[in-house]
């Protein structure tokens, strides 16, 4: 007999007597728990290795509740009645052995009692290792499931793959592989059951649906085995619908990034500190002249005017030493001709390290000799277990291990004996290991579900990022540990940093720059926007994320730009100015609307934008063309505002069909007025000339000063010639009243001549030849007299 055994007595006080005696000197400890009834209820607050009852009647209940009290105890039988038939009840009863007592002697009980207890042991470990494996299958958070090879009906699944998909476990193991996938895939999931297991991959990705209908992308492992006696196979399914939305998020931020790049109309190149071009975009390539291929690699001293080249060395030195610069820089086409960039530079670093300079520059040649001009013009007149990937363990409350799988030890580095107890902590990184600690205490104290995410380190020196889930194990309403999932997401973590990383590069470089940039997706709701953007529109950095353009930019401007926003929905890229004019100011904002395409170009994803305030610009433009076009004393226009007016009027006469008059007219003897009453009182006279003609004629037709006392009219819109006519004679009659000039006390009477030319879209006729036709028609007029009018036709018959 094993020394150190427990060992309860339950009977009448003559046999516990009769037993001790015989167990006496066994070294073994001896318990006295006293008739039937009293040992059940002295049971549960006594531990025992093996129990020797009295065995009175096998039919009595109450021998049943002993392996229900002590399921872990052996008890053996002590029949008073020989019977061996007597014997096999007691068996059946829940008795591990049975021997009577009328022939019991030492040594026959001692050896009953041994191989007792190594019996009890034997199968006491088969079934805690029976309950390791079924907790670990049970309780995995990743849907299990086991299914017929031939039938390919379900045998077995676990709780995570009814809760990822929603059926009932009696509804699940009356399906088959056919119903969890859509009926469209079933051709595909025919061919591979029809391939043998050697030419199947270890990973699988399938399209599986739930119960609700709803279908998403799993990756599945698979390994054969035997399970109630048939084939089958283990299956695990991982949800990766996640894992591939963050792989097309990164696709379409890269996207994004080189779509900026590539579509900007800012030059946008990077440089090293030798000057040396790393990178550049196509609109910088061509406002030089050149292809990007050709430009990269080069030293920006080769474009740089000799006579500068003192001036960019002391740049580079700036820039190295200050990591921001602006200002001016001078360039030389590939024609040799000089452009002016305005740039605006910093130093950024690589993912390395290794700093390098990026720049974003505008070409302002033209807005600087635009306004060389304008200054001219004013002094004359601006981008399962084993073979299953994912890692098992079980573990105690404590954190200590009692099983992992091999998975896990791909991961961690280590066996599966170094594994256990507290050793897995060894793998974890030194810097995660006490948070680690920390959070598991923090959920067994709480009884709750284990999550982590952190680094295991290898002896090579690898890093590996994982992410843990346990869940309790529960028996009888107990927690007596946890079963978990180690899965590797080094992958993911790479990509999601990756991500990170180039949203942040986009919107470094991006508020950089001095344009306004954002990005609305389809539905016209703002998903990103630089600093720039953001201050034109005075909000905080991140208000406008989210927003819907309508209450972003006004209702007003809103409308104003849908028709654009429109043409980029369809995929059209847009180019225009938007013009805002209201009594409190004038605003123009130059605008391009580049549409986002999905990778197939059948759908677009949104729209980028991007802007530039021109409202200065657009200012001086409008007065350097009315001054121009104005003439100073009557307020018409002048020759050069005429000569426009009418070319596009002959444009509108052609394209309507329309008749077009054009009147040539000067004051009789003006010449006389100056010379006898001076410049002072001629002038005046003009000035009245000319709003008596405006007051004659309608307020569409133009009127224009030609210089001295030569006048000119078109009218467009007559539907008879003789309309003209009729409108030539008013004019002469008006001018025949006299003309009173209060402020020089002067009376004057005063006539006109009207030379009338008509044209009717005559394709062939320019502005000059109608106006020397009126011409023509004014010096008939005054070879007939003066103080009249005459008229010529140029009418191209229909």
């Amino acid at each position: 007999m094993n020394a150190g055994v427990d060992i309860g007595l339950i009977g009448s006080a003559a046999v516990i007597r009769a037993l001790t005696g015989l167990l006496r000197n066994g070294g073994d400890h001896v318990t006295a728990l006293g008739e039937l009834d009293d040992a059940v209820r002295a049971l549960p607050a006594v531990a025992c290795d093996i129990l020797l009852v009295e065995a009175l009647d096998p039919a009595t209940p109450t021998y049943a509740q002993l392996a229900q009290l002590a399921p872990s105890t052996a008890w053996v039988a002590l029949d008073s009645d020989e019977d061996v038939t007597r014997g096999r009840r007691w068996i059946e009863a829940g008795a591990s052995a049975w021997l009577a007592l009328p022939t019991l002697d030492a040594a026959t009980l001692r050896r009953v009692v041994t191989q007792t207890l190594s019996l009890r042991d034997g199968v006491n470990a088969m079934r805690l290792q029976r309950d390791d494996l079924q907790a670990v299958f049970d309780f995995a958070p990743l849907p299990m499931w086991v299914f017929d090879r031939i039938s390919l009906r379900f045998l077995t699944v676990n709780d995570a793959a009814l809760r990822a998909y929603g059926w009932s476990r009696e509804q699940f193991l009356g399906m088959t592989l056919f119903d969890i996938r859509p009926p469209e895939d079933h051709a595909k999931l025919r061919a591979a059951l029809a391939l043998p297991d050697n030419e199947r991959a270890d990973a699988e990705l399938w399209r599986h649906r739930s119960a609700d209908g709803r279908v998403f992308l799993v990756e599945t492992t698979t390994c054969a085995l035997r399970y109630g006696g048939r084939q089958a196979r283990l299956v695990m399914a991982r949800d990766v619908t996640a894992q591939r939305q963050a792989i097309r998020s990164i696709e379409t931020s890269e996207r994004r990034f080189r779509d900026l790049f590539e579509q900007s109309l800012g030059l946008i190149c990077t440089h090293d500190f030798d000057g040396v071009v790393q990178s550049i975009n196509p609109a910088a390539a061509s406002a030089l002249g050149y292809r990007v291929a050709e430009l990269v690699g080069r030293s920006m001293f080769e474009i740089v005017p000799p006579a500068l080249h003192a001036r960019y060395q002391d740049y580079l030195r700036r820039i190295a030493r200050d990591e921001a610069d602006s200002g001016l820089l001078y360039v030389l086409h590939r024609d040799g001709g000089q452009r002016v960039w305005e740039y605006n530079n910093r130093v950024m670093h690589d993912e390395n390290g290794a700093p390098f300079v990026t720049g974003y520059a505008l070409d302002i040649t033209e807005r600087l000799l635009y306004e060389h001009r304008l200054r001219e013009q004013q002094a004359e007149l601006e981008a399962v277990n084993d073979g299953l990937p994912l890692g098992l363990f079980r573990a105690g409350l404590d954190g200590a291990c009692s099983y992992v799988n091999r998975a896990f030890e791909r991961m961690s580095g280590l066996r599966s004996d170094e594994a256990r107890g507290s050793g897995w902590l060894q793998a974890v990184h030194p810097e995660d290991r006490d948070r680690v600690a920390r959070d598991w205490l923090a959920a067994t104290a709480a009884r709750a579900r284990f999550q982590s995410r952190l680094r295991l380190r290898q002896d090579s020196g690898q890093t590996v990022w994982v992410s843990i889930q346990a869940a309790p194990l529960v028996i009888e309403g107990e927690i007596i540990g946890y079963a978990g999932s180690v899965e590797d997401i080094t992958a993911r973590h790479l990509a999601e940093e990756q991500l990170r990383r180039n949203e942040q590069r986009l919107r470094t470089i991006t508020d950089a720059m001095p344009a306004m940039i954002a990005y609305v997706d389809a539905s016209l709701r703002f998903q990103f926007a630089n600093a720039a953007y953001e201050q034109s529109l005075g909000g905080e950095r991140g208000r406008i994320i989210g927003r819907h353009a309508r209450s972003v930019l006004g209702d007003t401007t809103y409308q104003r730009r849908l028709p654009y926003i429109e043409q980029a929905l369809r995929g059209q890229r847009v180019e225009f100015e938007d013009e805002d004019r209201r009594d409190d100011g004038y605003s123009c904002t130059e605008l391009i609307y580049i549409p986002q395409w999905d990778d197939e170009r059948r759908q677009v994803l949104g729209i980028h934008v991007m802007a530039q305030d021109v409202t200065r610009k657009k200012v001086e433009e409008q007065r350097w063309i009315q001054a121009a076009e104005m003439d100073s004393l009557t307020g018409l226009a002048n020759r050069a505002g005429f000569l426009v007016r009418l070319e596009r009027a002959l444009t509108r006469s052609r394209d309507q069909r329309s008749m077009l008059v054009v009147m040539y007219l000067d004051i009789d003897h003006f010449k006389q007025v100056n010379d006898t009453h001076g410049h002072a009182v001629g002038d005046a006279v003009l000035k009245m000339f000319a709003q008596r003609l405006a007051g004659v004629l309608r307020p569409s037709d133009v009127i224009g000063r030609l210089g001295g006392d030569e006048f000119t009219v078109i009218i467009e819109g007559m539907r008879r010639s003789q309309y003209a006519s009729a409108a030539a004679a008013k004019i002469v009659a008006a001018m025949r009243k006299p003309f009173v000039l209060d402020d020089h006390h002067v009376t004057l009477s005063i006539s006109t001549s009207v030379g009338v030319a008509i044209s009717q879209s005559d394709a062939a006729l320019s502005a000059a030849e109608l106006l020397q036709i009126a011409d023509a028609a004014l010096y008939d007029a005054k070879s007939a007299g003066r103080d009249g009018y005459r008229v010529r036709s140029s009418v191209t018959p229909d």
